[in-house]
């Protein structure tokens, strides 16, 4: 009678997934390295889509249609512990959900394939359930974002809203004090406890894997098109709160958390997300050149805003190109108390103006101060070179 059992359910898994909408492959590596803001490299694991794909810290957003019988294929090539893929928030039978000890760990060169239906469309996180305080901080996680039944791209769920585009925020921190070796480099023995760090200090805060000066690049910034309406993606996958902030004129309104919608949309300028959560928001864009968000990171310990991160959405307004970006680093970039300082001696004066065009400021200095001037985006010119700085 078991092995009449044992047979019916195996045929009727396989016939469940015989008919695969949609294979991913997904390669899982520990030997990666993660350009930081201050110039230094950290070692990190992660996933990546292709073996002579370097790792990324996001992962490779996964899109899928909503109905779609899925199966995601990962490998994973890295030598010491297993990894598997924790499929968060995604509500699939445990089998296939990559925590461990309910579902199965994937070796070294060994394959496991993780095989459901995509839920609800909507906002997702993928990440590794072994050991998941080291593996996530250490860069395995990524975004999964379900698209309505139909595929189309421009619309939140069947018969929701729609919108011109979206953007994905992924926000997470980095205590490069985690990704020694003697925090990474472990065998896979359940018997040996794990070697977790008594405390946590993250130096870096990052959104879609930059912080500081890399997200004050203009090449890094996020487009969106004039008068655009556009859908936010929010999610948090470190151990802090981030709490974003909207500029008030775009009418930021919540419309979903978790991968649902929401029974009645809030319209706020400030979207609080706890780790593991995701929120998704509409906002408008006019016709300003950039829209700055800020990304306040909260130590949920002390209730401290410890770092804020400013993700500038640019339209092509702000009439910059990357040959139009200056050779030399402007800092701190964003600054809290208006005070820049520059790597660069200058022989000849600069200027600086605020978005409306007006020159606000002149000088040679290589060091300015701009404390007396309101908090916002600002644009340093320099022969004929452009930087964009913000105040606090």
């Amino acid at each position: 009678m078991m092995k009449q059992f044992l047979i019916i359910f195996i045929l009727f898994s396989f016939n469940s997934y015989s008919q695969i909408d949609y294979n991913k492959l997904i390669i899982g590596r520990n030997t990666g390295a993660k350009l930081l803001a201050d110039g230094t490299t950290t070692r990190v694991f992660g996933f990546a889509e292709t073996l002579s794909g370097a790792i990324d810290v996001p992962g490779p957003t996964i899109y899928m249609n909503e109905g779609d019988s899925v199966n995601i294929d990962f490998w994973n090539v890295s030598q010491g512990a297993p990894h598997t893929i924790h499929l968060h928030g995604l509500d699939v039978d445990q089998a296939n959900d990559g925590v461990p000890h309910l579902s199965f760990d994937v070796e070294h060169m060994e394959h496991g394939n993780y095989r459901f239906k995509a839920p609800h469309a909507g906002t997702y996180i993928y990440h590794c359930h072994v050991v998941s305080p080291i593996h996530v901080q250490a860069g395995m996680y990524g975004v999964i974002i379900v698209r309505p039944p139909n595929g189309e791209t421009n619309l939140t769920w069947q018969n929701g809203e729609s919108f011109d585009r979206e953007v994905l925020l992924t926000a997470s921190e980095i205590d490069t004090l985690w990704h020694n070796p003697t925090v990474l480099e472990h065998d896979h023995d359940p018997l040996i406890p794990m070697f977790i760090p008594d405390s946590y200090n993250p130096q870096f805060f990052i959104v879609n894997g930059l912080s500081d000066s890399q997200l004050s690049d203009i090449n890094n910034y996020p487009l969106v098109g004039l008068n655009e309406t556009v859908l936010m993606r929010l999610v948090a996958i470190g151990n802090y709160g981030v709490r974003y902030i909207f500029p008030t004129e775009v009418n930021n309104r919540i419309i979903a958390s978790d991968g649902r919608p929401l029974p009645l949309d809030e319209i706020s300028d400030t979207v609080m997300v706890f780790p593991g959560e995701r929120y998704e928001s509409i906002i408008q864009i006019g016709t300003n050149p950039l829209y700055p968000v800020k990304a306040e990171f909260i130590n949920l310990n002390t209730n401290i805003v410890e770092s804020t991160q400013i993700v500038n959405l640019r339209t092509s307004a702000v009439g910059l190109s990357e040959n139009d970006q200056i050779d030399f680093v402007l800092y701190p970039n964003p600054s809290i108390d208006g005070i820049f300082h520059s790597t660069k001696e200058f022989n000849s004066n600069y200027s600086i103006q605020d978005l409306t065009g007006k020159v606000i400021y002149k000088g040679s200095e290589s060091t300015f101060d701009l404390s007396k001037f309101k908090k916002g985006i600002y644009l340093f010119k320099h022969e004929a070179k452009t930087k964009v700085i913000s105040i606090l």
